[in-house]
Parts: structure tokens; C-alpha cells; sequence
């Protein structure tokens, strides 16, 4: 299954939105509260203290730091691959950067299996934590 998780991407924006998650608990989304079982709070971005470059590469060096391989990068939108050391399995990592709102919106899910014992929610609000911490170091 690893090798299967090798293949494929990020399912990326749909309608302007990340992807809702399915049903199946290696999964998790900041865009749609009412799916408390995957949700995962937006984070704030002080985009009026930082340029937009800024806050990219504040996202990016976040991602880079926690182990992810940035695949897609530019103003809205990063997609990263992070694999598991053992067995190799690839999950994928997006954020969407909204300006009108100043939110960057998570999704962290697993491309193959069903659980993930948590790895996703806690890759992401560790991720989540390390940015918010960069724009007060910055």
C-alpha cells in the first residue's frame, strides 16, 4: 500500500475551497466547521504587518522545517507531501491563504488506508503552531 500511496497528489481547490475530507478518520479540514470531527481551526494571519511574499515564505519554511516536500507553491495556495519514515507512505499537506478573511485554511489527508492514529491532525496543528509563532519571530 505504500507504493500505492506514492502515486497520485493533492486534490487541491475545489470552487476555490480546499477539498472537503472523506469519511474516514486519516483526514482533516479547516473549511467546513460543521464536520467537527475533522475540522481543524483556520489560523489568523497579521497580513496587514507582512507582504504577502512574507507570509508564503513563512508557510513554506513551516513545512519545510516539519519534514514536507513543497510541490505547488504561489500567493493562494501550497501543496506539500510529507512521507512516513518506516513505510514510506505519502500524505498530502495544503493550505489555502485567504486575504479578504487573513486566514490560512489546513488540510492534511492520508492517500491511502483509513486511520492514521492521528498523525494528520497533529502534523498540521503542529504546522499551524510553528507559523503562528513565525509571524510574531519574523
Amino acid at each position: 500500500m505504500a507504493v500505492l500511496s506514492k502515486e497520485g497528489r493533492a486534490v487541491g481547490l475545489v470552487n476555490g475551497r480546499l477539498a472537503s475530507c472523506p469519511d474516514r478518520p486519516n483526514c482533516i479540514c479547516s473549511e467546513y466547521p460543521e464536520d467537527q470531527k475533522h475540522y481543524l481551526e483556520p489560523l489568523s494571519i497579521p497580513a496587514d504587518s507582512y507582504s504577502a511574499d512574507q507570509i508564503v515564505s513563512i508557510v513554506v519554511a513551516a513545512i519545510l522545517e516539519a519534514g514536507g516536500k513543497v510541490q505547488i507553491e504561489s500567493r493562494v495556495y501550497i501543496s506539500a507531501v510529507f512521507e512516513s519514515r518506516f513505510l514510506g507512505f505519502a500524505d498530502d499537506f495544503e493550505v489555502r491563504v485567504d486575504w479578504d478573511e487573513h486566514r490560512l485554511y489546513f488540510r492534511s489527508a492520508s492517500r491511502v488506508g483509513y486511520s492514521d492514529f492521528g498523525i494528520n491532525r497533529a502534523r498540521a496543528e503542529g504546522i499551524s503552531e510553528l507559523i503562528g509563532s513565525r509571524f510574531v519571530a519574523y
